[in-house]
């Protein structure tokens, strides 16, 4: 620890679409914070409150998000560079057998929002997430983080009194 800082991690459950993120943040963190603290926020926490989400089982994929499903991912990271990246064994028999109906969905997505340079990756292609969001769900990286980071700040000072700065 260095001095005079302390990190704490404060747990909510999961936020649905819709939900007022803003309240959501104020009151998990009314009785920990103090002015000057620095308050981080997950970006698919936000995003998936304020609904900038894709169902990725509603995407049709493209021939080239089908050859990045089944060629790119299984062949070029899955015996290549996965093993030349130094991922874990785990990980690269995962990529071995990426699923390519719902992987060549998820790569339409990234091919689409983030470009191909992006869609190359073997993960969080363009900050597109859909670990822990229920069925084939993604949320997408907000488009206005720092007004959104502004927001959120503005919403800490009216409601607590407490001046921080807000990073997400």
């Amino acid at each position: 620890m260095v001095s005079g800082y302390k990190r704490l991690a404060v747990k909510t459950r999961y936020w649905r679409p819709g939900e007022d993120y803003l309240k959501l943040i104020a009151e998990s963190i009314e009785k920990e914070v103090r002015d000057g603290d620095f308050v981080t926020v997950s970006e698919k926490t936000v995003s998936t409150a304020m609904g900038n989400l894709v169902d990725e089982s509603a995407i049709r994929p493209g021939l080239a998000a089908r050859f990045l499903a089944k060629y790119w991912m299984r062949s070029v990271w899955g015996y290549f560079l996965g093993p030349l990246c130094h991922l874990r064994e785990r990980t690269v028999q995962h990529l071995r057998a990426y699923p390519i109906k719902e992987g060549a969905a998820h790569k339409q997505v990234a091919l689409e929002r983030a470009g191909l340079l992006q869609a190359l990756m073997m993960g969080s292609e363009g900050g597109i997430d859909g670990s822990n969001l229920p069925y084939s769900y993604v949320s997408l990286p907000l488009k206005n983080a720092q007004q959104t980071a502004q927001r959120i700040r503005e919403h800490i000072n009216s409601v607590l009194g407490k001046k921080v700065v807000v990073m997400i």
